[in-house]
């Protein structure tokens, strides 16, 4: 007939036609087998839908509002008629466990993974590269030479983490990289801190994925910011925490030097902590120790209405390729590369700006720890706002004109005073840009290895611009360091134009899905849906 849903979804989403039959108000599904991204086209076919008939009507009352009311969970239930949401007393239950046992842990981790990613800087500042006997450019080839490894694992992380699970996995991270800066205090020349570096590259570079995932596992879309902002402000924290151990590692008086008690101390304080990890967490969500019956049995059941996880998907080479087709994967990394490239710059070689700005090393060392206080609670209101207004885009922007900012006030000026100034205003955005933008990608993306992939893919190119930082912050432009400032500064523009283009795509989307929900309605026939294609269906709506 001229006027069916089928007809309608071609216009819409640009779905080819094809010869089959016509379709039945209650045969619209989407295709499980074939999307083809490269020509602009999304095939389907009508199978029976009559099998999935009770899931349908479910569905369809949990989404009468969607299109009005523009909601971004799939659920509207209450807790009257007993489905996990939002307003369910056990929901509260279960959180505050969660935000109890698992925050706390994934807090420690971070916090630890970049206490040691960044002790290099604090190294230097307390004499590494004269102890050792570096030359030229071969501090910022250690120092570059880290994300090698780290990009790589970075991929691997992110999909590892459901097959090991997360108490194996952190634990034999944390263990490793604990010893590796252990073992960094014995390093005895440039080939022997190269090393060292691509072992730690290895094994920091699943941190960060394992622990984004691990949340989106845990959390609905809506919880998820907040809990985040804890995690970050714990790396900006370590920051802090890494320049008052290094001020104390300069007043011992033994028979070591200073950056060696540095590496000693952080490996030590890593390794002391991998049993909270490999007893503390569990394979499953639902099997963990902290949870009674009732509470094993509603994370059962709230799988069922959240966007971000399915406890019996397994992997898919189908999940890969939708994310590798997907545009909107290529925009975020474009962006993240060039907010990172900023974040990596700036925990690595923010002591020695410092220390060219006049003070003396062990000063240098103390004065980073007020700037990285400051990020830490700057970007935890963020977080607080993101998630209550349920928007990521602006903060990113606002966060990267923040840091653009402040590199042109360090850039344009030459009174120490006013540089350091500059270190205040732009340190205030770079967790806050990096963090927005994976947490975007990753609650726009529902199938469990569609998100991996894609956040593997996003944290490549993030990871990867640390491969660049650190050849632009060049020992022989200090003290004003221009070269690197002005390059950090015409990417965090870029990301800028990134991350509109990125919400752009995304309202698109939003908006061919808003019309094909107000047809089916119009002609009474169910909402397509295809479990397998997750985020395409045109219930999930994208978060801007």
């Amino acid at each position: 007939m001229p006027g069916s849903i089928r007809d309608y979804v071609d216009n819409v989403l640009f779905i080819s036609n094809s010869n089959e039959s016509k379709l039945s108000e209650n045969e619209v599904a989407w295709d499980k087998n074939v999307v083809d991204n490269d020509e602009g086209k999304l095939y389907h076919r009508h199978v029976n839908g009559r099998e999935n008939q009770d899931l349908q009507e479910e569905r369809d009352a949990m989404n009468n509002n969607i299109v009005d009311k523009e909601i971004f969970s799939t659920t509207t239930a209450t807790e009257d008629d007993g489905i996990p949401s939002l307003n369910h007393p056990m929901e509260k239950q279960i959180l505050k466990k969660m935000d109890m046992f698992l925050i706390p842990l994934m807090c420690l981790l971070y916090f630890l993974s970049n206490l040691d990613k960044s002790n290099i800087g604090n190294a230097e500042v307390a004499g590494l590269s004269e102890d050792i006997g570096l030359k030229g450019k071969e501090y910022n080839v250690c120092v570059t030479v880290f994300f090698g490894t780290y990009v790589v694992f970075d991929p691997i992380g992110a999909n590892l983490l459901k097959i090991v699970g997360p108490h194996l996995m952190m634990s034999i991270c944390l263990l490793c990289f604990g010893a590796i800066s252990l073992g960094s205090a014995w390093v005895r020349n440039y080939g022997d801190l190269l090393a060292v570096r691509l072992l730690l590259g290895a094994f920091e570079g699943m941190i960060y994925p394992a622990i984004n995932m691990y949340l989106s596992v845990c959390y609905r879309r809506e919880q998820y910011a907040k809990r985040f902002a804890f995690v970050f402000s714990a790396a900006c924290l370590s920051s802090s925490f890494g320049g008052l151990i290094a001020y104390g590692c300069s007043t011992i008086n033994g028979s070591l030097r200073s950056w060696q008690y540095i590496y000693i101390i952080e490996g030590v304080i890593s390794i002391g902590f991998v049993p909270c990890y490999y007893f503390g967490l569990s394979k499953n969500l639902e099997d963990s120790w902290f949870f009674n019956k009732e509470g094993k049995e509603y994370i059962v059941e709230r799988y069922k209405t959240m966007n971000t996880f399915n406890p019996d998907e397994t992997f898919d080479w189908y999940q890969v390729k939708l994310a590798i087709k997907d545009i909107k994967t290529w925009v975020c990394a474009i962006a993240l590369f060039g907010i990172d490239l900023t974040t990596f710059g700036l925990t690595v070689f923010l002591p020695i700006i410092i220390t060219s700005l006049g003070f003396t090393n062990v000063r240098a060392q103390l004065m980073t720890v007020p700037v990285y206080f400051l990020t830490a609670i700057v970007f935890f209101i963020c977080a607080l706002w993101s998630d209550r207004l349920r928007l990521r885009s602006p903060f990113i922007i606002g966060a990267c004109t923040t840091t653009a900012i402040g590199l042109a006030i360090v850039l344009g000026s030459e009174v120490h005073g006013v540089r350091y100034f500059g270190v205040y205003i732009l340190c205030m955005g770079i967790y806050v840009n990096a963090a927005c933008n994976c947490l975007w990608l990753s609650g726009n993306n529902g199938n469990y290895f569609k998100r991996a992939t894609a956040l593997g893919i996003n944290l490549f190119f993030g990871s990867g611009s640390g491969l660049v930082s650190g050849q632009i912050f060049l020992a022989g432009d200090k003290p004003r360091y221009i070269k690197g400032l002005s390059i950090c500064l015409a990417f965090q523009v870029l990301s800028i134009f990134m991350t509109i283009l990125q919400y752009w795509l995304y309202k698109r989307e939003n908006a061919k899905k808003d019309k094909i929900i107000r047809k089916c309605r119009e002609l009474g026939e169910p909402i397509p849906y295809d479990e397998k294609l997750s985020d395409l269906n045109p219930e999930f709506r994208y978060l801007y």
